[in-house]
């Protein structure tokens, strides 16, 4: 009996049932032809159901026998090309002159299309058993349980398992990864592989032998029991039906030829295809005018089941062949994310023009919208305010809008703008004419009319529009507004995309830590100390905490450390981390920290980028996105630069934390506070499978595991609203408002009527009436009372927005209120907080402690979770607490005090004392390098430590017991003094603005020099930040920013007597290094004194008119000043070899305008030299005509403190050849330039105006421009002055000639999809482009 329970009966029961099901029937192996892939009595069947087909026979072919064969043989053969079997079976093929059909689908109505439905019932499905597909190969003579053909063409597989057997699903996709050749012709040619057992199926569309990664496809995480059959029966009793599998290959199988890789199918799962068709089969039975609620997991691949649900919604029919929708419009809020709902319906669409992405300029919409053909609009919510004025004659039609991330992207205001904008004036007059309305008076007839039908405008239950509402969290208010019953049409929870496997569970491995700190004051409190507002005060110490120094060093490096030991050998060594952070100016700080971290710990090979919107200033310096990335890298530029090797790091500040989907991200820090929605968006960023994901991590500073837990309970499973919003509160909240007797009825009625009459002179009277009002009633009042309407007005205004669009009756005093209330309460007076700021300046961090707190998996109990919508009870405000700052102090460490000790102190005395030293504070200014910071740190702190030795003798013990911790140590002082030094004395680099001070400063000092057979002193400015811009040799290209800095400081910073000497200390013994790298420049080669000479006077020696100074002894009064500036450092050089003198105070500021001037000098009498070498000079740096020789390295030494010992044994390297990707933006043009300039020698190539083409390619493939950019293109080369060029550039050129052909590859270049270009023109691009290539290689290498 047992028997029976096999492998063999279970295949044998869905071959029956198939077989007696409309359009099929059974065939055996010995029916198809392996070599054909096709089962040709099948074939011939259906093509005699063609009218066309007798027709071909009787003109073309000798007889049906050879018109078969040239059919077969056609079919093979485009099939070897490399078309796919789903463009056969939807399109077709031509054979002399005559469209030949493989697959006929249902007309979209039957009405006037016999011959359509008629050839739709003649396909032919057929199931075979024991499938033979293989006649070569390890896979030789195999058999498929289960094989499913079209019309003799082979689309299906199935390997079946039975439970009974012991075998399982598992085991059928083993033997698809390990028994099945993936390179197998008819494998590769069919559509979908299913593994099936009795109670879970899994399916893949590319076979890659173990590589092969299969997706569930059941109804739920378990499928149920079904009485009398398997819990899998679905898939032969609906999936595999006739017209459901003609339903896939017409609406949802697409073949996509990606970039790089081999081309492969896309099939839903079921979850997307069950919400799909529901969805389309409930618009045919309810029409236009309902709402659709899809609550699917985050990373179940929503986008795609948006796009499906699109193009079908768009070629939806009415029973008069009229379309049920005019228009599909997509509504998403996020522009900048680099896969996107955009990107993939472009890609899934067939018709060119049927999809239209507007979201990149508002004036488009109305445009795109009243040009009919473009049947998909994508667009943010956003463009329907700009777009109002001109859509008025779009109005009228259906319209189907899909809302993506509906819990944010579609709320309120802009709903209301969407409405307004697809509703016509006739469709909102029979509203308010079905509903009535009661006017207070008979005048107000007119305006209440025109009220009634803005407010109607707002109703969701409008009946020409479909919304159809997609989130993985929704929230009360999106139930409300979209769901039905307080429920979702459609659920693909959490849980079952975890259980399934297609998402993985980021709760699995979460750490928590706890931070316990202390506060100390810095003085002494006096007993009438002043009281802070206690709120505000509470809220910036914590700020205070997160924001100091130690403490993001100690978060960050915890960060960095954590990630390389735990993740970074993750996923092959591709894991990535994302860090989540508090704010703005916290995701600048901590990208330093990490940023400084990877590169003194782990030599800077993993990079780290940084995510933030708009500008934020810290201390005086403005940072965006750009300028701490680099050029072009913001926005979704982040995004794709986040895909490379390289960057490993992604601090992000509210951005890329909704809607992100980056596979290799592992890892997340969190270092803000978590709930809700947010929470959950958040997190989810980790769940996206990779092939070589097995885990994720998330380390949280902040959230303790039962907050995470709360947040995510609710989304969990099965998600509904308890109870109901209930339009009606609107009225109380009203009656809040007007019982306060700010304004009158008449002062309403007033404003509005000023507002509704269009004249603009009118208009302008509002603000005086308003102003009046707030003026008279709110103003007197306490700020607490004013903050409470503030608070009230705000509410109606935003709770009117939402309840609106549930009611179901019109009061056109509602409408008229709100619109009062929105102008009304622009005007009501706004006191921002002042913070009490000068609590920073008496507090400081005594001692600090992040301990484990929590590890393992959160448990997520899997009930339903219900929402419930909000409280309407009355704001209420009560009076500020103030309190003394002990007080304060008392309240913030409380919940530490007893669990920290003196081996959490910060040690703050002791790095008070580090950095008031002056010897280390001139060490950091002078920019030396860490070796020897770390010298000097380690020298200064024992010594104070000896002095304080009971204090600190834990801390010394434990120094001294252990080497690894001590080193640590000293480079966490460094990195903290070194913070500390600059952002005390902060001043943004601006190079203009300091050549700009420089030339006022240095005028005089040069007149009578300057046009006087000497250059200009402008032109000698230039070029002096040209040469500390130029790369030469290691150990002398330190110059490069520490000039550039300490004149920047100088010149346009404030000085105190102590900074003055540190610049002095900094720019004197630079100038011999100065002067060796000039000669480098000159001669082209490294300066080498003679043994025992004296390297100062030899390197002069080189300079004659330096040197002449010394001589000049006033022959020359033109140079005497010189003379004099020369003199004195020559003094200072030689009686303090490589350090500077201790000068009175007022002295130095002289004595670094002499040593300043005499910089400028040796530029100014070195110019004509540095031309006469071949040197071209401009605001990039120095060119140099040929790449010099090494040389032995220089006997020069520089000071101790400006020198890294560790590199003192290294070679004198070359000139460096810069990465392009290293390049700033004049290098990279002036590399384009030079580069073109030598292609022009090459004249067969470089002539005519397609040539273009290949020059922008080849740019952006080396990463000179950034591919897309046209018009940049366009400037830049314009502004070249190239002469004998071809004539015709234009962005619009570019543009037109890039479509679908130019791929970033060169080698991906595809003459496919050539549209108004020859072959042979192609090929030239082609060939052109990469001669041009290997010039810009060629002119890099010769730099």
């Amino acid at each position: 009996m047992f028997e029976l329970l096999n492998e063999t009966l279970f295949e044998k029961h869905i071959a029956e049932y198939l077989a007696g099901s409309k359009m099929y029937n059974q065939r055996t192996p010995k029916d198809f032809n392996i070599q054909k892939l096709v089962d040709s009595d099948m074939l011939l069947q259906f093509l005699r159901e063609q009218p066309m087909w007798q027709k071909l026979i009787t003109q073309s072919f000798a007889d049906e026998q050879d018109a078969l064969n040239i059919a077969i043989e056609t079919i093979n053969t485009k099939i070897n090309r490399g078309e796919s079997l789903l463009s056969l079976l939807k399109n077709g093929f031509m054979l002399q002159g005559r469209r030949i059909r493989l697959a006929a689908f249902k007309p979209k109505m039957t009405l006037d299309d016999d011959d359509a439905d008629h050839l739709y019932k003649k396909n032919i499905f057929s199931v075979v058993r024991q499938m033979k597909y293989s006649t070569q190969g390890f896979d030789k003579d195999n058999e498929l349980d289960l094989c499913i053909l079209l019309n003799g063409l082979p689309i299906i597989t199935l390997e079946l398992k039975n439970e009974a057997t012991g075998q399982t699903v598992v085991n059928a996709m083993h033997q698809y990864q390990t028994n099945r050749h993936p390179q197998n012709r008819m494998l590769r040619t069919c559509l979908v592989h299913f593994a099936m057992d009795n109670n879970r199926v899994m399916m893949t569309t590319q076979l890659a032998g173990d590589n092969t990664r299969f997706l569930p496809f059941n109804k739920e995480t378990v499928n149920p029991q079904v009485e009398g059959d398997y819990p899998t029966c679905y898939m032969w009793k609906e999936v595999l039906q006739a017209d459901s599998l003609l339903n896939l290959i017409q609406h949802f199988i697409k073949h996509i030829t990606p970039k790089k890789g081999e081309p492969f199918y896309i099939f839903p799962r079921y979850h997307q295809l069950r919400c799909v068709r529901n969805i389309i089969s409930d618009v045919r039975e309810k029409g236009v005018g309902q709402t659709y609620l899809v609550q699917h997991s985050a990373g179940s691949g929503k986008t795609k089941s948006m796009s499906w649900l699109a193009f079908q919604l768009a070629n939806l029919q009415n029973v008069d062949n009229t379309p049920v929708f005019d228009s599909v419009i997509m509504i998403t809020d996020r522009i900048v994310l680099d896969r996107n709902i955009a990107d993939e319906i472009k890609g899934m669409e067939e018709v060119a023009g049927t999809v239209k992405d507007i979201r990149k300029g508002s004036r488009n919409l109305a445009k795109a919208l009243a040009e009919g053909g473009h049947r998909i609009i994508i667009s943010t919510e956003q463009k329907f305010s700009f777009a109002l004025p001109k859509l008025k004659e779009a109005a009228g039609s259906h319209f189907a809008v899909i809302i993506d991330e509906a819990h944010t992207a579609f709320g309120k205001q802009a709903s209301h703008n969407v409405r307004q904008v697809l509703t016509d004036k006739n469709e909102l007059r029979e509203t308010v004419e079905e509903f009535g309305i009661e006017s207070r008076e008979a005048e107000n007839n007119m305006q209440d009319q025109m009220l009634a039908e803005l407010q109607a405008a707002r109703s969701i239950n409008s009946g020409h529009i479909s919304y159809f509402a997609f989130t993985a969290t929704p929230k009360s208010q999106t139930f409300a507004l979209y769901g039905r019953n307080g429920k979702a049409f459609d659920t693909y929870s959490m849980k079952q995309a975890i259980e399934e496997g297609f998402i993985l569970d980021v709760l699995k491995n979460y750490t928590t830590f706890q931070t316990m700190f202390e506060l100390v004051s810095k003085i002494d409190l006096p007993e009438d100390t002043p009281e802070y507002e206690k709120q505000n005060a509470l809220r910036l110490m914590m700020q205070y905490v997160n924001q100091h120094p130690y403490v993001i060093n100690y978060k960050a490096n915890m960060m960095v450390d954590y990630f390389m030991q735990h993740s970074a050998q993750k996923m092959k060594g591709q894991a990535k981390a994302i860090v989540v952070t508090s704010s703005r100016a916290n995701a600048i700080l901590f990208h330093q920290a990490i940023t400084r971290r990877l590169k003194e710990k782990y030599n800077g090979e993993i990079k780290a980028l940084v995510a933030f919107s708009g500008e934020v200033e810290i201390n005086g310096n403005k940072y965006t996105e750009e300028k701490i990335n680099g050029f072009g890298i913001k926005d979704n530029g982040i995004a794709v630069e986040f895909k490379q090797p390289n960057q490993r790091f992604l601090v992000v500040a509210d951005k890329f934390q909704t809607g992100f989907d980056q596979p290799l991200l592992h890892t997340m820090f969190v270092d803000r506070k978590l709930g809700g929605v947010q929470c959950i968006q958040t997190l989810s960023r980790l769940n996206r499978c990779h092939p070589d994901k097995q885990d994720t991590l998330i380390i949280d500073f902040v959230n303790k595991h039962e907050d995470i837990k709360a947040a995510f309970e609710p989304y969990y499973d099965t998600t509904w609203l308890q109870g109901n919003y209930n339009p009606s509160n609107i009225y109380e909240y009203k009656n809040d408002i007007e019982r306060r007797k700010l304004f009158t009825q008449n002062d309403i009625d007033k404003v509005v009527t000023l507002l509704l009459c269009g004249d603009e002179q009118q208009i302008a009277g509002i603000p005086s009436i308003l102003g009046q009002l707030v003026n008279e009633y709110v103003k007197p009042l306490p700020e607490e009372e004013q903050e409470l309407i503030r608070k009230e007005v705000n509410r109606y205004i935003r709770q009117y927005g939402l309840l609106a669009q549930l009611m179901k009756f019109l009061d056109p005093d509602l409408e008229r209120f709100y619109m009062f209330c929105k102008l009304y309460y622009k005007y009501l007076p706004y006191t921002k907080e002042t913070l009490p700021l000068d609590i920073l300046e008496k507090i400081d961090l005594d001692k600090y402690r992040i301990q484990l707190a929590e590890q393992g998996c959160i448990t997520l109990e899997g009930e339903d979770g219900e929402l419930t919508p909000p409280s309407t009870a009355g704001i209420s405000g009560g009076e500020k607490e103030f309190d003394h700052l002990d007080h304060l102090i008392h309240m913030m460490n409380e919940p530490y005090e007893g669990f920290l000790n003196e081996n959490d102190q910060i040690i703050l005395e002791l790095l008070r004392q580090l950095r008031n030293d002056p010897n280390i504070k001139q060490a950091f200014s002078a920019e030396n390098s860490r070796s020897s910071l770390l010298k000097m740190v380690e020298k200064e702190f024992n010594k104070k430590v000896a002095t304080q030795l009971g204090k600190y003798i834990n801390l010394k013990k434990l120094l001294n017991s252990n080497q690894a911790f001590n080193e640590e140590f000293l480079n966490m002082l460094v990195t903290f003094l070194g913070q500390s030094f600059h952002t005390s004395n902060v001043l943004e680099y601006n190079e203009e603005l300091l050549k700009d001070v420089m030339f006022e400063k240095l005028e005089d000092t040069f007149s009578e020099l300057c046009g006087h057979g000497y250059r200009e002193l402008e032109e000698v400015l230039d070029c002096l930040f040209a040469i500390l811009k130029t790369h030469t040799v290691k150990n002398l290209d330190g110059l490069n920013t520490m000039i550039p800095n300490q004149l920047n400081k100088f010149y346009r910073g404030e000085n105190e007597p102590v900074d003055l000497k540190v610049k002095f200390a900094a720019l004197l013994p630079k100038y011999e290094a100065f002067l060796r790298k000039l000669y480098y420049l000159k001669e082209g080669e490294q300066f080498m004194s003679t043994k025992g000479a004296d390297g100062w006077v030899a390197i002069v020696k080189t300079f004659h008119e330096i040197d002449n100074l010394y001589y000049n002894h006033g022959k020359n009064p033109k140079l005497n000043t010189f003379e004099t500036y020369y003199k004195c450092i020559s003094k200072w050089r030689n009686e303090n070899v490589h350090h500077a003198p201790e000068l009175p105070d007022a002295e130095v500021a002289p004595a670094i305008h002499m040593v300043v001037s005499m910089y400028i000098y040796a530029v100014m009498v070195s110019i004509t030299d540095l031309e006469m070498a071949g040197c071209e000079l401009d605001n990039s740096g120095v060119t140099v005509p040929v790449m010099y020789p090494s040389a032995p390295a220089a006997s020069y030494e520089m000071d101790t403190y400006s020198r890294d010992n560790s590199e003192e044994d290294e070679p004198v390297q070359k000139v460096a050849e810069c990465p392009i990707n290293k390049m700033n933006e004049e290098e990279k043009m002036d590399l384009l330039k030079r580069s073109i300039l030598k292609a022009q020698s090459y004249t067969p190539l470089f002539t005519k105006k397609r040539h273009w083409m290949s020059i922008y390619k080849m740019a952006a493939h080396k990463n000179i421009i950034i591919d897309g950019d046209y018009a940049y293109f366009v400037q830049r080369i314009g502004m070249m002055d190239l002469k004998n060029m071809p004539d015709g550039l234009s962005a619009n050129y570019l543009d037109r000639m890039n479509k679908g052909v130019f791929a970033d590859d060169l080698s991906e270049w595809t003459s496919t999809g050539l549209s108004g270009m020859k072959r042979s023109e192609f090929t030239d691009i082609k060939e052109t482009a990469e001669k041009f290539g290997e010039i810009i290689d060629e002119t890099r290498h010769n730099e």
